[in-house]
């Protein structure tokens, strides 16, 4: 009897073990499902996106496809999402050495479509349908704030704005790098570039802030182009590349703001100590100086031989890495001293690297010929 009774313990016991461990297996079975349900549901649809303009943009949480519009491929790359580039504009499907990250990326450029005529601040026109055909995640634009809510509504499409026209070291210029860098998830990349930029700044700003008014050379900036090209006549106020080294320049003078013309009689009332000369209309250049050989023989930088040239930074849109080397080039050509222990070209590659993602641009500045550093002789 006592073994009977032992038996049945022993099967009752086993059975309830049984039960147990199917009741538990089904509960570890429903615990994953209700696990990814609950983190499927906290899951965000959207990502908010702070644009430049202060425009708030919802994007989706992982954008992998972007298309652009003005300018905004510039800054797609400085913020290091090339690769998730679909659509740009026509004028960048043909890389050029006026603009940097078209060249840094050219099979890239030049195998994308084109959703716009690409000019940056007058008269874009935007194929609106072929966008929405594209469907890319986002849309990064530097156009106004009204036109990129407009752009919006018409797609159905996010709009992420940037503002940096004639601008390098301002806020401007950080925040449209941040969200594009934001919206398209390249946010550590973009954030290095930035953090970068603020070093050159303060560089630049600790080497020249000291120096005393009186001992602040004059100087001129002259054949910038400005709806088409310049002789001595076109010039810049404001020219962003003097104002990071507290370089006078004279056309602040007039009051006035970005690009003007004056005459050769103005000029001469400046006078000039350095003037910095756009080489790529020598020929227009040269042509008035032939003209007007004595007049130009006693200007004070011609007979002290301060007559240099160095790249444009502005095509349709700011270059902002070629505008950060000619404020190193401007500083070091009039403050020669304040920047006796910057090795320049060295400066110059570091420069495009870290804005071109990697690309060594400055090298192939010099293939090319486009060089900072004398004018040519005009005799």
């Amino acid at each position: 009897m006592g073994k009977t009774l032992k038996t049945c313990a022993f099967a009752a016991a086993a059975a309830l073990m049984a039960f147990a461990l199917v009741a538990c297996g089904g509960q570890g079975q429903s615990q994953p499902a209700a696990s990814q349900a609950a983190s499927a549901a906290s899951q965000p649809e959207v990502k908010t996106v702070t644009d430049a303009y202060g425009r708030t943009v919802q994007v989706p949480p992982e954008v992998q496809t972007a298309a652009t519009v003005g300018s905004g491929a510039r800054f797609v790359v400085y913020a290091g999402g090339q690769d998730k580039l679909i659509a740009v504009t026509e004028k960048e499907t043909e890389p050029g050495m006026n603009r940097p990250y078209t060249m840094a990326f050219a099979d890239l450029f030049e195998s994308l479509p084109s959703t716009s005529n690409g000019n940056h601040l007058v008269e874009t026109n935007v194929n609106e349908e072929e966008l929405i055909s594209l469907a890319p995640d986002v849309i990064i634009s530097s156009r106004s704030a009204q036109e990129c809510d407009q752009l919006q509504q018409n797609t159905g499409i996010p709009v992420v704005g940037i503002t940096y026209q004639d601008q390098l070291f301002t806020e401007n210029v950080y925040n449209s790098i941040q969200c594009v860098g934001e919206a398209l998830g390249t946010e550590g990349h973009a954030q290095e570039v930035i953090a970068k930029m603020q070093e050159w700044s303060s560089d630049l700003s600790a080497r020249t802030a000291s120096i005393p008014e009186a001992d602040r050379p004059t100087v001129y900036f002259g054949g910038v182009n400005y709806k088409g090209a310049k002789s001595w006549g076109g010039t810049y106020a404001h020219y962003a590349p003097a104002e990071a080294v507290g370089a006078q320049n004279v056309a602040d003078r007039t009051g006035q703001d970005g690009s003007i013309d004056v005459d050769l009689e103005q000029i001469a009332q400046w006078n000039p100590d350095y003037m910095f000369l756009n080489a790529g209309n020598f020929d227009l250049m040269q042509q008035e100086y032939s003209d007007n050989q004595a007049f130009f023989d006693g200007l004070a930088a011609f007979r002290q031989g301060h007559l240099f040239t160095q790249p444009s930074y502005n095509f349709n849109g700011t270059n902002v890495d070629t505008g950060i080397c000619d404020a190193y080039f401007v500083g070091a050509t009039i403050y020669p001293e304040a920047f006796a222990g910057v090795d320049l070209p060295a400066k110059y590659a570091e420069v495009y690297e870290t804005m071109l993602d990697g690309f060594d641009f400055y090298r192939l500045m010099q293939q090319n010929g486009m060089a900072f550093g004398p004018f040519p002789a005009l005799a």
